[in-house]
């Protein structure tokens, strides 16, 4: 008897612990990417039981108290609820417990929205997306997040400026959240074939660039590393030239320049640990422009079995 099931997207197991943590069966959402749930199979039994409960639980919850009045008058004044959490919750736990068994042994888990549903809206509204402009940019990103809220919380999105041999590029992201990586490459191998879209899965890597946040400005050429290998994975030491290491905006300008060289997956896959230390001179640092190649040749390596 099966006592958990995978989540349909993340397919991380869901177990009977978690299914009780779910306010009711069929309010569902994985308690690891966040995904909605439904079920398709036992949901019409689930609600005859429940159905059927519910009043059963009242009588119990009246009769204990009658009973036990009997003997301490005052329990007569104590709330229902009260008498039903410290006497008959073990029993509702019983049943919770029995609807999960049901749930994973018979039932039928599904996505409530489905990567088909975001795609078919999408085609819909295309011409939106395709045409972006300052009158529809702000109305037409609202709606877009709205319908990815369903597929996965943590999923964001970017769309290429400029056209690319005659297509927009929409970038579908988990902005670094590996839970929600599974929701991305899923959601992208649903897409249909378009003739003005190209959908890419994360963001990609792109030329490093100086970055701005506010007063603070990180140039490539003072950020350097030192690194160590680690199942296959980098754990890296940075070190920024003329920047303190205790600034947050400096911290965010570098990692912004990490995900942007590195690109979203490879950051967040095949690189472990990230430390920032006060720069020193070293004939060991490397210039940070060295890291895809090296991230490229550790992951040939590990496929190689080196």
């Amino acid at each position: 008897m099966k006592t958990s099931v995978p989540c349909p997207q993340c397919e991380i197991p869901i177990t009977l612990d978690d299914f009780e943590a779910f306010s009711t069966p069929f309010t569902m959402k994985c308690p690891h990417c966040r995904v909605r749930l439904k079920e398709t199979r036992v949901t019409p039994l689930l609600l005859l039981i429940c159905a059927l409960m519910i009043p059963l639980f009242i009588y119990l919850t009246e009769f204990v108290q009658n009973f036990l009045a009997g003997f301490i008058p005052v329990v007569e004044k104590i709330p229902l609820i009260i008498i039903f959490l410290c006497v008959l919750y073990p029993v509702f736990a019983l049943y919770e417990r029995f609807n999960g068994l049901v749930m994973f042994n018979k039932g039928n888990l599904h996505l409530k929205h489905s990567y088909n549903d975001f795609w078919e809206w999408f085609l819909k509204h295309s011409d939106d997306y395709f045409h972006l402009n300052e009158e529809n940019f702000e109305s037409a990103f609202k709606a877009i997040e709205k319908q990815l809220l369903k597929i996965n919380p943590a999923l964001t999105f970017e769309f290429s400026v400029d056209l690319i041999a005659g297509k927009r590029e929409f970038i579908i992201s988990a902005d670094g959240n590996l839970d929600a990586f599974p929701a991305v490459e899923k959601l992208t191998m649903a897409a249909p074939v378009m003739e003005k879209f190209k959908v890419i899965a994360f963001r990609q890597r792109e030329e490093a660039s100086d970055i701005q946040i506010g007063d603070v400005l990180l140039k490539p050429e003072n950020m350097f590393f030192t690194y160590t290998r680690l199942d296959g994975s980098l754990d890296l030491d940075i070190y920024l030239k003329d920047s303190p290491t205790n600034d947050d905006d400096f911290l965010a300008a570098a990692f912004i320049l990490l995900d942007a060289m590195v690109g979203e997956y490879d950051l967040a896959v095949k690189v472990g640990d990230i430390e920032f230390r006060p720069y020193e001179e070293s004939m060991f640092l490397l210039p940070i422009s060295e890291l895809p190649g090296l991230i490229d040749q550790v992951s040939k390596e590990k496929l190689k079995g080196i």
